[in-house]
Formats: C-alpha cells, structure tokens, sequence
C-alpha cells in the first residue's frame, strides 16, 4: 500500500510541476521513448503470464497477480512520465 501512496504523490508533482518547461534534448526525447517501449515490453510480458495463470489456474486463483500486474503497469508509467517531465524542467 505504500507503494501506491508514492505512486499518488509522484502523480501529483507530475501535475503541478507541468506550468514551466524548458525544451527537452534529442537525448532526452530517446530516452523517453525507450522507457516507453521498455514499459510496453513490460506490460506486454505480465499480460502474457497472467494469460497463462488464468489458463493453468483459472480467473478466480489469478485475480490477485492480474491486479498487482497492473498496478505494475501504472506504477512504470507513472516513473516515465514523471522522468520526462523532470527532463522537460531541466
């Protein structure tokens, strides 16, 4: 639970920190888009094994992991865009 009380705060900085941005970098822009990918890749592996778990076990027995596999899912999202962000200010 804690984890999801950073993830809330992050998301609020996010939000208010979005009024002065400075032009981001070639370099920074990559790096975005790869954090990007590398989350989608991410998503893309824990659906796959949540798939898997529904199939061996059933939906009831793998709800639990499907829900932390999302919070996963947001909690990388909400990393990229707050690392994006910061590379905006800076």
């Amino acid at each position: 639970m804690n984890k999801f009380i950073k993830i809330a705060i992050l998301a609020a900085a996010v939000n208010i920190s979005s009024g002065a941005f400075a032009e981001e970098t070639t370099t920074e822009k990559m790096g975005t888009a790869v954090n990007e990918t590398a989350d989608d890749a991410k998503s893309g592996v824990r659906a796959a094994k949540d798939k898997a778990c529904e199939m061996v076990n059933g939906k009831m027995e793998c709800a639990g992991k499907r829900m932390k596999s999302k919070a996963k899912n947001l909690g990388d999202k909400v990393e990229t865009k707050a690392k994006e962000v910061k590379n905006k200010v800076d």
